[in-house]
């Protein structure tokens, strides 16, 4: 993450500029936490309506579902931008960039959802369904319009989590209430993403249970120093059984899988920010610049000064 101690190593001491001033320079893109929100009781997680102009780029490390009411824009998650109107409901990952901006004299209004992954997963059978959870961003769309019938189901079951949220923290049962609502909303949205013709649906394997929390973990820590033994000792298994497992449900090596969701995160940041390269090998989790570029090359084809001329030459 872009904290300021790592913007005043990089560029603070070195050119001996402020902190406001390496920001005007570079686009960056804001860290937000769950914690910025008021939680409503012990669950990580909020719920609200939100009346917005326009967010600055950003991310976080929790999922955020946003259903819009009213007003109509655009949002941009991960370069890619699409419309705001009623109906239309989005879901960014863990570390997925995104930024809003509204037409003139069409404010957004919007349900705002947000929550740490973890409380999705409290049973084997949320495999299923979860993996294609995080699909969602790459084989799926971050975005869906409802039709009319499912807007008016959607609304109604945020009208339901906002009442609960807001019911007393101890009352018996609120907090199952929450979860199994956040996860009807989510079904009903990787429902609708994985049903667009465009999506490339993967027929893999349900993963096991033993399994997905550490590939839960590698989505959320990717950018930090993971390894095949550092995730041994974590999660009290060998990394010759994490090495195999990723190999039976995913078809990839762990080593390729993480470089992947690197490269991936890169490749936003090329196309969403103005951030020299360097820095975005650092953001990423490699440890030099050598290997990113060579890895990112392999995956795509390009160098990553290619890969962003070319999307920059799109976008205009």
């Amino acid at each position: 993450m872009l904290t300021k101690r790592f913007l005043r190593k990089r560029l603070g001491r070195r050119s001996r500029l402020s902190l406001q001033e390496v920001r005007a320079m570079i686009t960056i893109p804001e860290h937000m936490d769950l914690s910025e929100n008021p939680k409503q009781g012990p669950l990580p997680f909020y719920i609200g309506i939100h009346e917005i102009i326009s967010t600055p780029l950003h991310f976080h490390e929790h999922i955020e579902f946003s259903f819009i009411i009213e007003g109509s824009g655009t949002e941009s998650i991960n370069g890619k931008t699409h419309r705001l109107r009623p109906g239309v409901a989005s879901l960014t990952l863990p570390n997925h960039m995104h930024e809003i901006s509204c037409d003139v004299n069409h404010q957004v209004r919007k349900y705002c959802c947000m929550f740490d992954i973890n409380i999705l997963l409290d049973s084997s059978y949320d495999s299923e369904w979860c993996g294609l959870l995080y699909k969602i961003g790459s084989q799926y769309p971050s975005h869906v319009e409802f039709s009319a019938d499912e807007t008016k189901w959607i609304s109604e079951i945020l009208h339901k989590l906002l009442v609960e949220s807001n019911r007393a923290s101890l009352l018996p049962g609120r907090n199952s209430i929450i979860c199994s609502m956040i996860k009807e909303a989510l079904l009903r949205f990787v429902r609708a993403a994985s049903c667009i013709p465009s999506a490339d649906i993967s027929r893999e394997p349900a993963m096991k249970q033993p399994f997905w929390p550490i590939l839960q973990y590698i989505h959320v820590h990717y950018t930090d120093a993971v390894s095949l033994e550092s995730l041994s000792e974590r999660f009290d298994v060998s990394a010759s059984y994490i090495s195999r497992i990723f190999k039976q449900y995913l078809g990839i090596s762990f080593l390729t899988y993480l470089h992947q969701l690197r490269i991936e995160s890169a490749s936003n940041l090329l196309t969403s920010t103005n951030m020299s390269i360097i820095d975005i090998a650092a953001e990423t989790g490699f440890e030099s610049y050598r290997t990113f570029s060579r890895v990112f090359q392999n995956l795509k084809k390009v160098t990553p000064s290619e890969y962003r001329s070319m999307h920059k030459s799109i976008s205009r």
